[in-house]
């Protein structure tokens, strides 16, 4: 059977007539030189359509609009900052997006849906394989820029940024009633009636901003009987499969994974208890009553408010199952949203966050045509630097990358170790760690070659050296070179029966030369190029809004992904704009 998707052509096709043939000159010429002009000669027409086939079947489905008009909406929508709804109308009704697909006239309509289920199938695909397709347009339009303008990619330095999920910081109680609250609206009305009477009235509730409306001093019970309820529900549906299968039910697994202890030995006893039990009518109910009742008011607004009653003999009705964890002992990766499961917590520089990260890099050639983003990886913010770094060494050092700029977050062991195996220098603007106390001689004051010591700071051999497999470098000095020496009182030696001697982990002599660096006048030129890298961060990210406007980790990553497209070719579109005019004023 053939193919039924097909590569689209027909803007290759020179309409006979159009309202770009009856542009006076003067703004034919502008045209020319727009950005939406360079969009379709530098993006447009250098996607590879055929790769997208893969997401559509033989003989029965195919794209009701070109791949390559989707793949440019998907960028034009990221470089532009706008809404599906207004991607729609700007596909409708305006001639620069017009023009970008290569487009001469108005007329053909298209549908919100048609976004939509193309991310969804870009989604799906990479869920399934593995394989991000739009990641693959981007490496394709960042090679061909460079061999097109000649862009020197030898030096490029590196940042990253924190991208805020497009979801709301719960607190803890607020996280786990959220929870609890979406799998009872996901039960069908008949087993909720069967719950327990105040999963009951709580599952008829609509304002889950317990932190702000509990007294204080109920906030930690009203808690444990939040969990309370989590572990009756998955114990009640966990061999239903209708309902066990559902989102809901395994966000229920999560938190009280992530978030509580479970009690056998308190189950245990629960299940001989309920083995005694003689009552039928409690086949479906363990018994278990919450320590708090929760009910619904009106308030004066109309508007249903959650109230708590206190049960009289709270302590004995409570049948615990779980225990809730210390919140140090609760992972950064936990759920913090079911809204968005996939987001992570990060507390950098005495901020909380809650979202993603994206890694960024760039060329810092100043004599250049412009800057060219060479690298866009996202992933959740719990993720380290290095991590990020490490994954787009290769790709880097295959573009001629030799010197890399970073601050001192990609300190990273796998990553200097990648960058060295394929000849890249890292320079780092900062060092992680304490630095060693004031008037104490640095390892980098002693000559090197490599690992080996050549002389120490007063210019003497050592006497003996050596360098073990596991990285740990260790050396003897005469004892009449080091006493009386002049760096004596600062030199780390120590005194032995017959020699001074030192040894060390390699590692610190690595982070004793990039202090040395950092603080070496003739490297502050060079090193002060890595400053770039923050107006690099804010043309792709800031100036649009730190906060995602989608949720889960590919959709925020093919986001970035589509941006890092776009800053290019505005980047490209400056530079040409730029030449035309140097040309006019030249002529």
């Amino acid at each position: 059977m053939e193919k039924v998707f097909k590569e689209n052509h027909e803007h290759e096709q020179e309409s006979l007539f159009s309202p770009v043939k009856d542009l006076p000159a003067g703004i034919k010429k502008k045209l020319d030189n727009h950005w939406s002009t360079h969009f379709y000669e530098h993006v447009f027409t250098q996607i590879d359509e055929e790769k997208f086939a893969v997401l559509y079947h033989e003989g029965y489905s195919r794209p009701n609009k070109p791949v390559n008009e989707l793949v440019s909406l998907e960028i034009l929508k990221e470089m532009l900052g706008l809404s599906d709804e207004e991607l729609e109308h700007a596909y409708l009704f305006d001639f620069r997006v017009r023009n970008a697909l290569g487009k001469e006239t108005m007329g053909d309509n298209i549908c919100p849906r048609t976004f939509n289920n193309f991310r969804r199938r870009l989604l799906e695909y990479e869920e399934e394989t593995g394989r991000d397709l739009l990641h693959e347009v981007y490496i394709e339009h960042r090679d061909y820029l460079q061999d097109e303008f000649e862009i020197d990619a030898s030096t490029q330095r590196m940042d990253s940024t924190f991208i805020d999920g497009n979801i709301k910081q719960l607190s803890r109680i607020d996280l786990i009633a959220k929870v609890v609250h979406n799998f009872l609206r996901n039960l069908p009305d008949a087993e909720v009636a069967d719950l327990p009477a105040g999963m009951v009235t709580f599952a008829a509730g609509e304002n889950l901003e317990l932190s702000y409306t509990l007294p204080p001093g109920e906030v930690e019970a009203t808690l444990e009987t939040f969990a309370e309820h989590a572990a009756w529900l998955v114990d009640r549906f966990e061999d239903e499969a209708a309902y066990s299968d559902l989102e809901s039910y395994a966000h229920l697994e999560r938190v009280l994974d992530e978030q509580c202890y479970r009690i056998p030995e308190l189950e245990e006893d629960e299940d001989e208890e309920f083995e005694d039990d003689t009552d039928d009518d409690d086949d479906d109910s363990p018994g278990w009553e919450p320590v708090r009742q929760f009910t619904t008011q009106t308030d004066e607004s109309g508007e249903n408010e959650l109230q708590v009653e206190i049960s009289e003999d709270a302590a004995d009705q409570s049948q615990d199952r779980v225990e809730l964890k210390d919140a140090e002992d609760i992972d950064s990766g936990s759920l913090q949203n079911p809204h968005d499961d996939e987001a992570t917590y990060r507390r950098k520089h005495s901020g909380d966050h809650v979202g993603y990260v994206a890694n960024v890099a760039e060329t810092c050639d100043t004599d250049g045509p412009f800057r060219l983003i060479t690298a866009v990886r996202v992933d959740t913010n719990n993720t380290d630097d290095g991590d990020l770094l490490d994954r787009d060494v290769d790709d880097l050092a295959a573009m001629g990358l030799t010197d890399l700029l970073n601050d001192g977050g990609y300190t990273h062991k796998k990553a200097e170790a990648h960058c060295q195996k394929q000849g890249i220098t890292q320079h780092f603007t900062g060092i992680k760690g304490t630095a060693p106390p004031e008037g104490t001689l640095s390892l980098a004051a002693f000559e090197w070659d490599g690992y080996e010591l050549v002389a120490c700071a007063a210019g003497h051999e050592p006497l003996e050296q050596s360098h073990s497999d596991k990285g740990r470098i260790s050396f003897r000095m005469a004892k009449d070179h080091c006493e009386g020496c002049e760096y004596r009182e600062s030199c780390r030696v120590e005194e032995k029966q017959n020699w001074y001697s030192f040894g060390f982990w390699e590692r610190k002599l690595v982070i004793a030369q990039r202090r040395a660096r950092l603080n070496d006048p003739a490297s502050q030129e060079f090193l002060n190029q890595r400053a770039g890298a923050e107006s690099m961060i804010n043309e792709m990210f800031h100036r649009t809004g730190k906060r995602a406007k989608v949720t889960g980790r590919i959709k925020v990553k093919n986001a970035a992904t589509a941006k890092a497209i776009g800053t290019n070719l505005k980047r490209v579109s400056r530079h040409l704009s730029e030449e035309a005019k140097r040309a006019e004023s030249a002529a």
